[in-house]
């Protein structure tokens, strides 16, 4: 059993950088045909798998999508810590904005403030909103709507 517990803890602490280039290989890909797939250059798929960081500070969740389906995988198993938790839209998190907004007293341009990220350019239409955001943005987001951010990903 604690082995076990052992095996579950190292996969749910893999960064994404280290699961992306195990789900790569495991679909037996090069980074040129990932590249070529997605319309990027090879030297992004390699800053993918060797900056910890990249996948939430430089892709959206559309581009996060984009990526999984070529590595046949969910964006939930991306970043690990599945939840059982009712997955939420872009038109979701946007009735929740304004709510925030409304019952806090702010605007939404004081609201984002507190997200760190400017809503007001890629909320109309909320579809956009998961075209515009990095992963990074959409998890301050939902920080601020008390959100589980891995619920937009399992409606990806």
């Amino acid at each position: 059993m604690a082995q076990l517990k052992q095996i579950i803890q190292m996969a749910t602490s893999k960064s994404p950088a280290s699961r992306f280039r195990e789900f790569r290989e495991r679909a037996g890909l090069t980074h040129n045909e990932v590249a070529n797939s997605l319309l990027i250059s090879a030297s992004c798929v390699w800053d993918i798998e060797s900056n910890d960081d990249e996948l939430s500070s430089c892709y959206s969740p559309r581009d996060i999508q984009k990526l999984c389906h070529v590595l046949g995988v969910r964006p939930v198993e991306l970043f690990g810590g599945e939840t059982t938790m009712s997955p939420i839209s872009a038109v979701e998190l946007v009735r929740l904005t304004h709510e925030q907004c409304h019952s806090r007293g702010v605007t939404l341009q004081q609201f984002e403030d507190s997200v760190g990220w400017h809503l007001s350019e890629c909320i109309e239409p909320p579809e956009h909103l998961f075209e515009d955001i990095t992963i990074d943005g959409l998890q301050w987001l939902c920080r601020e709507l008390g959100v589980d951010w891995r619920r937009v990903l399992i409606g990806l």
